[in-house]
């Protein structure tokens, strides 16, 4: 358990590994003031894949950095567990972010004179140090990168696809809870691209226990996704939750995404999937008008 300066209620329903309630983030530029995040709630759960998309600037990226613990709210809660992360100290938010949160950006950043399995085993190296456990777990982590063959060779000997499965590999060393991925294929050919999709389905799919969050503009992740939302303008414009996400996959909408081969085939089958997200978020905004002409 992290210590919080308040004591913090269990969370009502277990199946919710992340909270985020009514929160505000403002950055001040000057005598501007830029809100980032206006009243936020969302929810996000254990053994799935959320992923969140939305305009630039529209607060998503802001949403991941709180939630992994790299900046602080304005107001709101951001419940982890059953702990209050936005009120944590900031040693406490240290050891959060060390000891629970695996990030994946969209740029590797590895350690150009360490091998693969170095840079795998930097993490447990610069915290706790390694034993033959967790020498085993990074040869474990090779083995689900599909990189065991790679693993003595240098960031310059692998090809970005390589570097961004040592990159995952890496994120996910100190065993954390939650990932949170900031555009993971944002810089990969179309290929490679498929391939770290397919990566990241079955990373949450070996560890069930784990919360996977990707932050991305890139449409075709929703084929890898349990829930989606999208944010405009610091809240959530519109959502799909695990059940309508199911259905998209049944009648070909998403997952076909992943297999596709006719180009004419693909964008038909985008096209499809636009009205029907344009169909879902005018409908609630039919329902919201239809609320204040005729209040209950």
């Amino acid at each position: 358990m992290i210590e919080t300066s308040k004591p913090v209620n269990s969370l009502e329903d277990s199946n919710f590994q992340i909270q985020v309630k009514d929160c505000y983030k403002i950055y001040k530029r000057g005598e501007i003031e830029v809100v980032a995040l206006s009243g936020l709630n969302c929810n996000f759960h254990k053994g799935e894949i959320t992923v969140i998309m939305g305009p630039s600037g529209c607060g998503k990226t802001t949403m991941l950095n709180m939630i992994g613990g790299l900046d602080q709210l304005n107001s709101g809660q951001i419940i982890v567990g059953n702990v209050n992360i936005a009120k944590l100290s900031k040693k406490n938010l240290e050891k959060y972010r060390r000891d629970h949160i695996g990030f994946i950006f969209q740029f590797s950043s590895l350690i150009p004179e360490l091998t693969a399995e170095e840079n795998i085993g930097l993490p447990l190296i610069l915290t706790t140090g390694l034993n033959a456990e967790k020498k085993k777990y990074i040869s474990e982590l090779l083995d689900v990168v599909g990189l065991t063959d790679r693993k003595t060779h240098r960031p310059d000997e692998l090809s970005g696809g390589e570097q961004q499965r040592v990159g995952v590999a890496a994120a996910l060393a100190n065993k954390p809870d939650i990932i949170l991925c900031d555009e993971p294929t944002g810089e990969l050919d179309s290929i490679t691209k498929l391939k770290i999709m397919d990566l990241l389905r079955k990373i949450i799919e070996t560890y069930p226990e784990k919360t996977m969050i990707i932050v991305t503009h890139d449409p075709e992740l929703r084929a890898i996704a349990d829930r989606m939302y999208y944010i405009r303008d610091g809240n959530i414009s519109h959502q799909f939750d695990k059940e309508e996400m199911e259905k998209m996959k049944i009648n070909n909408k998403t997952s076909s995404l992943i297999n596709q081969t006719s180009q004419n085939g693909g964008n038909y089958k985008e096209f499809l999937i636009e009205l029907r997200e344009i169909n879902h978020l005018v409908k609630g905004k039919i329902n919201k008008i239809e609320k204040k002409i005729h209040p209950i």
